[in-house]
């Protein structure tokens, strides 16, 4: 599902539902990563089970419609996200009450939903990355002083597993069923503080650098799957 109506493909993914089409992440959590409110909702429990020390997600408030923004978030300056897009699309930051209502003015145009959340400003996030029991971690560096760090120029550095990563990695791969493939994304500010800012399922980019590497993990991936599925049938 892209940015524009005539970039959707569900009728595809259906077409594969029901056909019962094996898939590396099942295809109801495909589906179900298409709305990004859904998945948050899935952190929000994780958050409440954990606790907000151990899981830290950064709060989001949700807006069916224009109608519902009528009071704004606090404090300012939020991050609004418009809709379904993703890498960057449909999301800007709002400096006061005044860009809130010019927004708001802008949504009512649209049937779509909107979601606000606190600006964190980082000196660089990172994106830990699963693809099977495979569990990377990379911290991004802006250098084009873009604040959207997955759409700028950035710097792009291996780094440790940590505990806490690892934590966060396995009990991302559980949603929705369990995920072959996904990835973390985590922001962190001047004082080392992090905060959990998405998970994202099968869209998730490969590492530029990683990518030959993650690509032999995926294909043993779907090499392990099909034999299942072949003993499966043989059972």
């Amino acid at each position: 599902r892209g940015v524009t109506d005539n970039e959707d493909y569900r009728n595809v993914l259906f077409g594969l539902m029901t056909g019962g089409v094996p898939s590396l992440n099942s295809l109801e959590s495909i589906y179900m990563f298409l709305e990004r409110p859904v998945v948050h909702a899935q952190l929000v429990q994780l958050q409440r089970r954990l606790g907000a020390e151990a899981f830290p997600l950064v709060p989001a408030h949700y807006y069916p419609t224009h109608k519902d923004m009528f009071i704004s978030p606090s404090p300012f300056p939020v991050v609004i996200k418009h809709g379904h897009a993703h890498a960057g699309y449909g999301k800007m930051v709002i400096q006061d009450h005044h860009q809130w209502a010019d927004f708001r003015s802008v949504v009512a145009l649209s049937n779509r939903y909107t979601t606000a959340e606190q600006f964190y400003e980082g000196v660089h996030d990172l994106r830990i990355q699963c693809i099977g029991d495979d569990i990377k971690v990379f911290k991004r560096v802006s250098v084009s002083g873009d604040w959207k760090t997955q759409t700028g120029t950035a710097l792009l550095e291996r780094m440790e597993v940590l505990p806490r990563y690892r934590l966060w990695a396995e009990h991302a791969r559980a949603l929705f069923g369990g995920l072959d493939i996904c990835t973390v994304d985590v922001i962190v500010l001047a004082d080392g503080t992090e905060y959990i800012l998405e998970v994202n399922g099968t869209s998730s980019g490969l590492a530029p650098g990683f990518e030959d590497e993650d690509e032999d993990h995926i294909v043993q991936l779907a090499i392990d799957r099909i034999r299942e599925l072949g003993s499966a049938s043989r059972a």
